[in-house]
């Protein structure tokens, strides 16, 4: 079974989040992550509680697509044809 740090940084690297945002969202240091991710150390109960509740109360994203915009697809050609 993965460690608690293990799993904040999975959690973290799935949702895209920096390790200064997690740091914020739970009201710790950022070398407080760290060390948890690395498992240097391992949380007080409190800190501990906090992080379950965060990976609970933020299950992973759907996978999301990503889609091409066309800046310029409502351009016609009309200005060169003008010109000529």
């Amino acid at each position: 079974m993965d460690t608690l740090g293990r799993r904040l940084q999975g959690f973290r690297l799935r949702n895209g989040w920096s390790k200064r945002a997690v740091a914020k969202q739970l009201g710790v240091s950022i070398p407080s992550i760290i060390r948890w991710e690395e498992e240097i150390s391992e949380p007080n109960d409190y800190n501990r509680y906090k992080i379950e509740q965060l990976l609970l109360e933020n299950p992973p994203p759907a996978r999301r697509e990503i889609v091409q915009l066309s800046l310029f697809s409502y351009v016609r050609n009309e200005t060169s044809e003008e010109l000529r």
